[in-house]
Formats: C-alpha cells, structure tokens, sequence
C-alpha cells in the first residue's frame, strides 16, 4: 500500500513548495509602520520557506511646552527624543492557500536612544540629555497577502525582551547612569513587501 501511495506522497511532497511562491536566493524589501514607529527591512530567501531579515526600526518624536499667566510667558520648555533598532532574525514562512503566508521571526536586536529636555521658567531652568544602547531578543507572529508575486500586504505581532544602559549628563555638571530591563508586546504593525 506505501508503495502504491508511494507517487502521489512524493508528487506532493515535491509540489508542497510551490505552494510559497519564494525561491531560494530571492530578494525582498519590506516597509512597515505602527503607531509609534516606522521600519525599513531587507529579506533574504535561503529556502522557499526560510529567509534572513536585517530591519531598521525608527522612533521618535518632539514636543515644545509654554505656560502663560495672563498673556505672560512663565515657563517654556521642550523634551525631544530618536531611538533607533537594529533587528536580525531568522523568518519562517507557511503556505495558507494561493495568496496567503503566514511567519514567525525570532531573533536579536541592538540599538541607539538619544532623548533631550529642557525648561525655562521664571524662577528655575535647566536642561538634560541622555544617550544609551539597548540590545535584546524578539519574536514575531504575522501573515501577508500577495496582490501579486511581486508585491504584499500584511502584519505583525512583536514581543521583545531587553536590556538598556543610559548615561544622562545635565546643568550644573550632574551624571547619572542609569539600567534597565523591559519586556514589551509590540502591538501590531503593518507591511508591505516587494519581491525582487
């Protein structure tokens, strides 16, 4: 009986590719956005269903502050932040019919945050800066729609785990150092990939 079935598993078993429409050595570039931040990445296709993923994420953001008493400026202040992430992660991909995928990423991160206040007001001023690295593990869970071969839409869920050292210099010559660890789930974000 195994040897009846023998032409059809193998027919199968060989067309089951086909079903991703990915090629080893594939190319692909993907833009996504959520609510906080943007990203660039480049995907590389080792297999049909496996790929590299090098992504840059951005964020960032600025704010300015002014009280008035009377039509009288009494404090006026800003803070300003821009945070950037380096993510390389391996990607997973399965068929879900004609035109669908769906992923997982796991993977390593490391970045850069600069973040800056001030404040000037009629009695105390002051202003500090702090710059720190960050470096730490993700995952992802998504899916995607091709409209074409060439072209898809989709989203990602993220959890990341990780880890940051800051240094904050302010007036008067203080220094204080500070470390952290965080756990975060990302929310959802949205994609689009072209395919080289």
């Amino acid at each position: 009986m195994v040897l009846a079935l023998w032409p059809t598993l193998a027919s199968a078993q060989d067309s089951a590719p086909d079903t991703i429409p990915f090629h080893r050595h594939q190319w692909a570039a993907q833009f996504a956005g959520g609510t906080t931040f943007a990203s660039l990445g480049v995907l590389r296709f080792t297999a049909p269903t496996r790929a590299w993923l090098l992504d840059f994420r951005f964020t960032g953001g600025h704010s300015h502050d002014k009280d008035y008493v009377q039509d009288t400026l009494v404090d006026d202040g800003y803070t300003s932040s821009a945070h950037v992430d380096a993510r390389i992660g391996r990607r997973f991909y399965q068929g879900r019919g004609k035109a669908v995928v769906s992923f997982q990423t796991v993977g390593v991160l490391g970045g850069y945050a600069h973040d800056c206040s001030a404040f000037k007001g009629s009695t105390v001023s002051g202003h500090s800066c702090s710059n720190g690295w960050t470096a730490g593990a993700y995952g992802e869970l998504g899916g995607a729609y091709l409209i074409t071969r060439r072209f898809s839409i989709g989203g990602t869920a993220t959890v990341a785990f990780s880890y940051q050292r800051s240094t904050a210099r302010s007036s008067g010559g203080v220094v204080a150092k500070r470390w952290s660890y965080a756990g975060s789930i990302q929310g959802l974000s949205f994609a689009a990939t072209v395919y080289f």
